[in-house]
């Protein structure tokens, strides 16, 4: 199996209902040259609640998309969601396999996105002469 471009999850059926919990951190480059400046935003990790999977999940939102101000406990969606594996060494001859869940945006159920056109025809609210 060649899973490179990831895993696409049927997003209910691998997480349920999901509910925002808030933000875990914020991932930037590492230069160990230039620790005392700010280094450049790779992305953000939000931590969501999953009924299906039953515990707390890690998504990784990349760095365009904005910070995510929405309430605590609310219903959330996932776009384009992607699961990766990666090997870590344990330093005893074995790895451990972590699975990360990245996401294009997270976006409160029933809400758009800033970048969905909205659905208002051509012209409306202008006056007519």
């Amino acid at each position: 199996m060649n899973f490179r471009s990831g895993i696409k999850p049927d997003v209910k059926v691998t997480f349920g209902d999901m509910i925002f919990m808030g933000m875990a951190r914020e991932r930037r480059e590492y230069d160990p040259d230039k620790s005392f400046q700010e280094r450049p935003l790779q992305a953000r990790v939000y931590n969501l609640a999953s009924s299906t999977q039953g515990e707390q999940i890690e998504v990784t939102v990349p760095e365009y998309v904005d910070e995510k101000e929405i309430d605590f406990n609310a219903p959330v969606e996932l776009k384009n969601p992607t699961i990766r594996a990666r090997a870590q060494a344990s330093g005893n001859g074995f790895a451990n396999v972590i699975w990360t869940v990245e996401a294009e945006d997270i976006v409160e159920v029933g809400k758009k996105t800033s970048k969905e056109p909205m659905n208002e025809p051509v012209g409306a609210g202008a006056e007519k002469k």
